[in-house]
């Protein structure tokens, strides 16, 4: 659960979903290696569920093996969370589960992207998605954005900040540290 942590390094939580479609090893690897340049890092997702990574190629399978060696690969709760997040596409699914006492969802009045509905239909598994985050997002009272198809969309609000899609991983990081520096 904690990472190999650098005394002079800010912590850092990267939210991973837990969903039966997995999380894009590509798009994993790449937003933990520039994170890990610069923080200490937490990896977390719905009830500390292993993560399942997808898309591993011959390109990334190494890493994704000797990543799950590592102690930071046992993800925390992200129910238990209090810090700045950064979640990108599929990944701001893993957000969804995030609920007060109350049953509230923790980000009920925040300003939110993700996949967009358009972007969702296109793939395969569509019909059989437990939740459609722009959905979730607008029913749950909170704000949705999204860009066109494919294209980079960040929305930082408050300790939040969320992508897109995998377009969206390098810009959605870079606020992430600015935002930590800014505190």
């Amino acid at each position: 659960m904690a990472t190999e942590r650098l005394p002079s390094r800010p912590a850092c939580l990267l939210v991973a979903s837990a969903a039966a479609e997995g999380v894009s090893a590509p798009s994993f690897l790449h937003c933990f290696t520039l994170a890990s340049s610069a923080f200490n890092l937490q990896v977390v997702t719905p009830g500390g569920k292993a993560i399942d990574f997808v898309d591993v190629d011959e390109s990334n399978a190494r890493w994704v093996q000797d990543f799950r060696l590592k102690a930071y690969a046992s993800p925390a709760k992200l129910e238990s969370i209090d810090e700045p997040i950064c979640a990108v596409g599929h990944g701001v699914a893993a957000l969804c589960s995030a609920t007060n006492e109350d049953g509230s969802w923790v980000f009920q009045g925040y300003s939110v992207t993700g996949p967009s509905v358009y972007e969702l239909v296109r793939a395969p598994g569509f019909a059989r998605l437990p939740l459609i985050v722009e959905d979730f997002v607008k029913d749950a009272g909170a704000s949705f954005s999204a860009s066109e198809p494919d294209a980079m969309h960040v929305v930082l609000d408050r300790h939040l900040i969320t992508g897109q899609n995998t377009s969206s991983t390098v810009p959605a990081v870079h606020s992430l540290l600015f935002l930590c520096g800014s505190r």
